[in-house]
């Protein structure tokens, strides 16, 4: 667990690349999502709450020398940047209205200390002094239920909040925490750091019950089964493919995707969970992640499998490195490749075909593909001959370009054709 000490006037701590890289994609996360909003409903104002549950001091010093913001001040300069985009993009003329109450939670007094005076120095001291930036003292576990409960006043229809959990460990967010959150605020997204390279290294049969009191995630393993995988020189993979059902499910998020920070020597891996209880704001992520590819991996495989190869950038026990999915260029043609092949077979399943919207709601959660990339393979196959796509009459429909929800998708009646389809060629 990293150790930053906070005193104002002296030099803010050091922030490594792999924690400068999260901040930008919070930012990049940030503008698109008020851009998605403003766009998709045309409104002049949007009211929500944001949770920073391990805030520190809001500044640090980045391996170049350069002063970098931290996530307080990442989050403030994302909301400004969002309105002056939603202004000039969409040539608005009423001015519009991110109302966004932020709360900052840290356990470390020279941290909140720190973080005050740099608000007040940034021009945030309004915003301090009406309590529209709060500053909290303590465990986010110890302040979540009173933090939801101001989500609920402040959004009493929509529940819309964001809670950035950039944790340490792996148990400073227990899972009652989050089920509690999307139990009781519907339009609530966490993005969740969890260093799962060192619950690795921790879970074994002897500390199993430690674990499960520590973080509430009850493991669908038994201690004897865990000991058994240990001896796979694949035990790796399969143990983070079975915890990380394991915390989805507690979570009991709608939608979620995960995703490796790319580690860096001397760092073990992070998973980056984006949980989340509408499919949107789960393809807003997964494009942000296709912005940040030299520094994002997804954990699995390309198209529709995502537990297909697991652990990223490790040795495994053989001494091989694992392969993985890396949000490149390569990787999205390697992606619409796989979907090429998969497609066909998937809707081989169901012969009466399927809504284009169900499709991929049956498959979000097991893909790095955004929504825009698995349409634009669905309608390679279908000018291809590969698929058929209905319109709600039963009528074949010319779609060239965009899917309706209600477009139903089904494998031809004359079956498979024997030409090879590559997606490289026509």
């Amino acid at each position: 667990m990293p150790h930053y000490d906070w005193v104002w006037g002296s030099t803010p701590p050091l922030l490594k690349r792999h924690s400068e890289v999260k901040h930008a994609l919070l930012r990049n996360y940030l503008i698109k999502y008020f851009l998605t909003l403003f766009s998709r409903l045309r409104r002049e104002q949007i009211r929500m709450t944001v949770v920073d549950g391990f805030c520190g001091g809001g500044l640090y010093v980045n391996e170049d020398g350069r002063e970098v913001p931290g996530s307080p001040l990442v989050i403030l300069e994302a909301i400004e940047e969002a309105k002056y985009l939603v202004m000039t993009r969409q040539d608005r003329r009423k001015p519009i209205d991110i109302d966004v109450e932020l709360i900052c939670i840290d356990d470390c007094p020279s941290a909140l200390e720190f973080l005050r005076n740099l608000l007040i120095q940034r021009n945030h001291g309004q915003a301090l002094a009406s309590q529209r930036i709060r500053l909290v003292h303590g465990q986010f576990a110890d302040h979540s239920d009173a933090v939801i409960k101001r989500c609920e006043a402040r959004s009493i229809r929509s529940g819309r909040a964001l809670f950035v959990l950039d944790q340490y460990g792996y148990s400073a967010v227990p899972m009652h925490c989050l089920s509690d959150i999307f139990s009781r605020l519907a339009k609530a997204e966490v993005i969740l750091t969890f260093y799962v390279d060192a619950l690795i290294k921790f879970l074994d049969p002897k500390n199993l019950r430690q674990f499960t009191a520590a973080t509430g995630i009850r493991s669908g393993m038994t201690a004897a089964e865990i000991d058994e995988l240990k001896k796979s020189p694949w035990w790796r993979v399969a143990l983070q493919a079975n915890l990380y059902e394991d915390v989805t499910r507690a979570s009991t998020a709608k939608f979620h995707t995960p995703f490796f920070i790319r580690p860096e020597q001397g760092f073990g891996d992070f998973w980056l969970l984006h949980l989340s209880q509408h499919w949107k704001a789960r393809d807003v992520m997964a494009a942000t992640h296709w912005e940040h590819h030299n520094h994002f991996a997804h954990y699995g495989g390309a198209g529709f499998n995502m537990f297909s190869t697991g652990y990223i950038g490790k040795l495994d026990d053989t001494g091989k490195l694992q392969t993985g999915f890396d949000f490149s260029d390569v990787a999205a043609t390697v992606s619409q490749d796989t979907m090429l092949e998969q497609i066909p077979r998937l809707l081989s399943e169901v012969p009466d075909g399927i809504s284009f919207e169900q499709f991929f709601m049956r498959l979000i959660n097991t893909t790095p593909a955004t929504r825009d990339m698995v349409e634009t393979a669905l309608l390679k196959l279908s000018a291809h001959q590969q698929l058929q796509v209905l319109g709600d009459d039963g009528v074949p429909s010319s779609a060239r370009v965009h899917l309706k929800p209600e477009h139903v998708l089904r494998r031809p009646s004359q079956g498979a054709f024997s030409f090879s389809f590559k997606a490289n060629g026509s």
